[in-house]
């Protein structure tokens, strides 16, 4: 009895640990999707898009007026086009301005509560 369940536990984490893999979309699904609708409707991981960026069999073979297309989706979303402003440096500055003022403040209200002789 207690084989059956450890053996019923061991298929559901072989499940569980690799049913990711077996759901990933490989570079020609990625391709089809595109050519079929014009865009891609479906939501695709950042490894499916890089895998099919590394694709060399569609490079070969594919149409080379998707592929222009669809290499350019690709790269936009990996490169966090996805509305995603770029780090300026502002938040940096905005944290030093605000630490500068409580240290200066707190220099400030120790010097004023003083006892004065």
């Amino acid at each position: 009895m207690k084989k059956a369940i450890l053996f019923a536990v061991a298929v559901v984490t072989l499940f569980v640990v690799f049913s990711g893999i077996a759901l990933a979309a490989s570079p020609q699904d990625i391709y089809n999707d595109y050519a079929a609708h014009g865009k891609l409707t479906q939501t695709y991981t950042d490894a499916d898009l890089r895998a099919y960026l590394a694709d060399a069999t569609l490079d070969q073979y594919g149409d080379p007026a998707i592929l222009t297309a669809l290499d350019g989706i690709a790269q936009n979303q990996l490169s966090g086009g996805r509305g995603t402003f770029p780090f300026t440096g502002v938040q940096v500055a905005l944290l030093a301005v605000v630490a500068v003022g409580l240290v200066g403040g707190g220099v400030g209200l120790r010097r004023l509560s003083r006892a004065r002789s």
